[in-house]
């Protein structure tokens, strides 16, 4: 009786001690965080984002396509310069003057070519070329902003998949711990089996618990392997074996307010809107353009020669200032017209529908960037809390005041605490670079430049 009254004590004082060593260590807050030295190898979150715009397929085919609109804009800027055609004919002509009436070849046909270069200068052309480059000048702005705005959605994404690597990678260690703290009880039960101090059924309640700690276990190691394969698609690169922690960048907007005041200025996809409305007014003056006459300036020599008796070869070189003026089209002319009036207004209001689904998409991201705050704020606190309710019941089963059942859900309750706490703290971070994509001001908080951005991929690409 004795010694088994011994044995029990030996093991209450065993898994108190236990406890006492196995406990994770309460939440630290976010300066004691913010001050842990990082390694100096490990890839900061500025080095993903540049990382991922300089891989990402997407941005490139923005890219191209910007550089088209330059291309264009330079072909309509060529409106204002001279052309030089060279023309040539060859066939069968009649023809009828003093010199084939005096010879009587005025009634058949005869062979005839000739050759003649013209040099083109235009003079006036109702503002057409003006027009074509204001369009062209307005498209490649848009298009330029464009590209910044979808390096901001694509650099966002690369910070999301750094952030998010992260968070799993937490949840991970956690879901290892909780499976480790479950092994540990059932170790404890067995013993205490053996000593005759629980039963079959603590026992079993254990092994089942452990099971569902490992399939959660299983589960985060799924996790982690999906954030990877996402990394390592953005970034183009393997995860390197160190990241940074990421953390909310200073002066973080005071309200919403300031979140619009500043998109108002800084938003790329709003100013490619505003340009739109440019390049539709360009497209109006184009198509009003047409009801202009054409004045040209045509330089260069001519020769013609025709069969048939008598000399019939001409040669001239002709400077004329030439005139074209359209005076009937069937309304194509009144109809294009129109037709760019309502690109213009539908151009105003896609700008319009914008500017109001970026207003509300500032207000949700701050509604739930300060979600998230309150989020974290109560999982830290739930955590502590959880954790000090986990080492009370374990001291108190060990005196025979809890059930192991109390014990286990101690844990489950603890471990859901710090998997929630890692994840609303990811979110935070998260939706506090969003509002700053949504301002425009993404990559210049993460001191990215974006000149190389709008660089020509045509000189951008190795010589071969």
């Amino acid at each position: 009786m004795y010694g088994r009254a011994f044995a029990m004590i030996l093991m209450t004082a065993v898994l108190c001690l236990g406890g006492m060593t196995n406990a994770p260590a309460a939440p630290t807050s976010n300066a004691a965080v913010t001050s842990a030295p990082v390694r100096e190898s490990a890839v900061t979150v500025r080095e993903t984002v540049a990382e991922t715009i300089a891989h990402h397929r997407g941005l490139k085919v923005i890219q191209e396509n910007l550089d088209v609109t330059r291309y264009e804009l330079r072909r309509a800027k060529a409106g204002w310069g001279p052309s030089v055609d060279a023309t040539g004919r060859y066939g069968a002509s009649r023809l009828s003057d003093d010199t084939t009436r005096s010879y009587g070849s005025d009634k058949g046909m005869y062979a005839a070519s000739g050759v003649g270069i013209t040099l083109t200068q235009p003079l006036w052309d109702g503002f057409a070329t003006r027009s074509r480059v204001r369009t062209g000048e307005a498209t490649v702005e848009s298009m330029e902003y464009r590209v910044f705005d979808n390096a901001t959605s694509f650099g966002l994404d690369g910070l999301i998949a750094h952030v998010d690597y992260l968070r799993r990678r937490e949840i991970l260690r956690l879901a290892q711990e909780n499976v480790a703290r479950h092994k540990e009880i059932l170790a404890s039960q067995r013993e205490r089996l053996n000593l005759g101090a629980s039963t079959t059924a603590d026992l079993t309640q254990t092994e089942g618990r452990l099971s569902r700690a490992m399939s959660t276990l299983t589960d985060a190691e799924a996790s982690l392997r999906e954030a990877e394969a996402s990394y390592i698609r953005l970034t183009g690169k393997p995860v390197p074996p160190s990241l940074a922690e990421v953390y909310v960048p200073e002066g973080m907007f005071a309200d919403p307010d300031a979140v619009m005041k500043a998109a108002e200025e800084g938003n790329p996809k709003l100013k490619a809107y505003l340009a739109d409305i440019r390049a539709a007014r360009g497209e109006k003056e184009l198509a009003q353009s047409a009801y202009h006459p054409k004045i040209n300036l045509e330089v260069g020599p001519n020769y013609s020669d025709r069969g048939g008796r008598g000399s019939n070869w001409t040669s001239s070189f002709d400077v004329m200032a030439t005139m074209r003026w359209n005076l009937f089209n069937s309304g194509a002319d009144k109809a294009e017209t129109e037709a760019a009036e309502s690109r213009i207004r539908q151009a105003r209001q896609t700008a319009y529908n914008f500017f109001d689904d970026l207003n509300l998409e500032i207000a949700d991201t701050w509604t739930r960037y300060m979600a998230a705050i309150e989020q974290r704020k109560y999982y830290q606190e739930a955590v502590v809390y959880n954790t000090q309710t986990r080492d009370a019941y374990l001291a108190q089963f060990n005196l025979g005041q809890r059930s192991l059942l109390d014990v286990l859900d101690a844990e489950s309750e603890l471990f859901n605490s710090a998997t929630q706490e890692a994840t609303a703290r990811g979110n935070e971070i998260v939706g506090a670079y969003r509002l700053y994509a949504l301002a425009g001001q993404f990559l210049p908080v993460l001191n990215i430049d974006d000149k190389s951005l709008y660089v020509s991929q045509r000189e951008s690409e190795p010589s071969k």
